[in-house]
């Protein structure tokens, strides 16, 4: 179990500090910036004064708002256990497109609730559950995964060519990838099987407006 937890530690120390991020690096570019034009100021002015305001403007560059992504990142390297900020962080990482990021998150948050699964107290059904839908989000909204549901879907409906829920699935994951014609092919295959499908009548809507 120790060894696992180590493990789990260093997989997500890694994750988080691959490359400096680019609030960090704005950072560095403003002091570097701002150094050169208040040193000759600071000399200017006399001493103490001069470089107490340059010292002031260099560390207030760091307080400056940081976006959401980042503070989650530096608060799971304060607490790398915090099953939620991984949820969190995740999430916000789906929101951008950042699927491979967001694959890490999940993984991660999964594996702490591996660990963690003869306490559910710590955890919880509610991030449990919250852990299920966001893979399903990555599912629906990651173009590599994607492919995957299609390519498992039209296996399905080789088997059961009268499954209009099948069509009405691959109608919907085509149209997420911008394949409107395999879009409009599959949900016509719906309404053959099922002219009254209410799901496929209001997709039908959005498809041919």
């Amino acid at each position: 179990m120790a060894k696992n937890i180590n493990n789990l530690k260093a997989n997500i120390k890694n994750n988080l500090i691959k490359k400096p991020h680019p609030w960090f690096l704005n950072k560095i570019e403003f002091i570097r910036r701002t150094t050169k034009p208040l040193a000759a100021r600071a000399s200017r002015w006399g001493g103490p004064s001069g470089v107490a305001l340059v010292i002031f403007l260099l560390i207030g560059s760091f307080f400056y708002p940081q976006d959401e992504i980042q503070i989650l990142k530096i608060r799971l390297l304060n607490n790398p256990y915090d099953f939620k900020s991984h949820l969190a962080l995740a999430e916000k990482l789906l929101a951008n497109n950042q699927f491979e990021q967001a694959e890490q998150a999940l993984l991660l948050a999964q594996n702490l609730q591996i660990t963690n699964s003869a306490n559910q107290k710590v955890l919880g059904e509610t991030t449990s559950s919250q852990l299920q839908k966001l893979w399903q989000k990555k599912h629906y909204a990651d173009p590599k995964d994607i492919q995957h549901l299609i390519d498992a879907w039209e296996k399905i409906v080789q088997e059961k060519p009268n499954y209009r829920d099948g069509y009405l699935q691959l109608a919907i994951l085509n149209y997420k990838i911008y394949e409107n014609e395999k879009a409009k092919e599959y949900l016509n295959k719906a309404l053959e099987i099922d002219p009254n499908f209410k799901p496929a009548l209001e997709l039908q809507k959005i498809i041919r407006p």
